[in-house]
């Protein structure tokens, strides 16, 4: 039994040192391996990103709720989608979507949404945009520059006077484009863009003076013949302009 121990230790020592061979290449193994990014799932040897949870769609908006409150416009005849949607600073396919509308098509007594928030209310008694006050200084700039400047609020006054007689369209628009009402829409001077004094007439003509009296009709007598208009009732002559009942 002596005999046999060297061999024994011999055994052992290459025991030994082949168990720490295996334990010094497994380190470098270790060693050379990418170390597993922050959020990752480790499986044994495999590195495997972790998988994101399904986020959920976003929620549908309506087109109502782009706008912070809405009225109901009352189509009107000679109204149309783009006239409407201009009066309150729509597209036609913005006014489509609100109102779910399919086709360009719209019917007299049709009730559309539209924008609150584009109307405003005037002491003078009436709600307009700030589109339809910018076609007021329009018509006020087309048949009145030239004139003093109360002449121009004058004419002001009577397109409103118009708006809030039963005998007129109640709209600014049925109002100025009413059949031969006013001739700068039949001529087209209408679309010229107005000056600031019309536009500062307008407003003054919106807070409520009225140089008219109340008048409904102007015209300029030493160019017209029309008999009607000379035949109508005389409130007061501002300018080249007899404004009349």
């Amino acid at each position: 039994m002596i005999g046999q121990l060297p061999d024994q230790k011999r055994n052992i020592m290459r025991f030994s040192w082949a168990a720490a061979g295996v334990v010094f290449l497994c380190g470098l193994f270790a060693l050379g391996q990418p170390a597993p990014y922050e959020g990752a799932v480790t499986m044994g040897e495999i590195t495997l990103p972790e998988v994101p949870k399904d986020s959920e769609p976003p929620e549908a908006v309506s087109p109502a709720a782009k706008y912070g409150a809405l009225t109901v416009y009352k189509v009107e005849a000679g109204d149309s989608l783009y006239w409407i949607a201009t009066t309150y600073g729509l597209s036609v396919e913005e006014l489509k979507e609100l109102n779910n509308l399919e086709s360009d098509v719209i019917r007299v007594g049709q009730r559309l949404l539209v924008p609150l928030d584009q109307v405003k209310y005037y002491p003078v008694g009436v709600r307009l945009t700030s589109q339809e006050v910018e076609w007021l200084a329009q018509m006020i700039h087309a048949e009145a520059r030239g004139e003093p400047y109360l002449g121009q609020v004058a004419v002001g006054a009577v397109i409103i006077n118009r708006m809030l007689s039963p005998q007129f369209p109640d709209t600014l628009r049925g109002v100025l484009f009413q059949t031969n009402a006013f001739q700068p829409i039949q001529n087209g001077s209408f679309y010229m863009a107005p000056n600031e004094t019309a536009r500062r007439a307008a407003l003054e003509a919106l807070s409520g003076h009225d140089p008219t009296g109340g008048a409904l009709f102007f015209f300029n007598p030493r160019k017209s013949t029309d008999r009607f208009m000379h035949s109508r009732p005389v409130q007061t002559t501002i300018g080249n302009h007899r404004f009349t009942m």
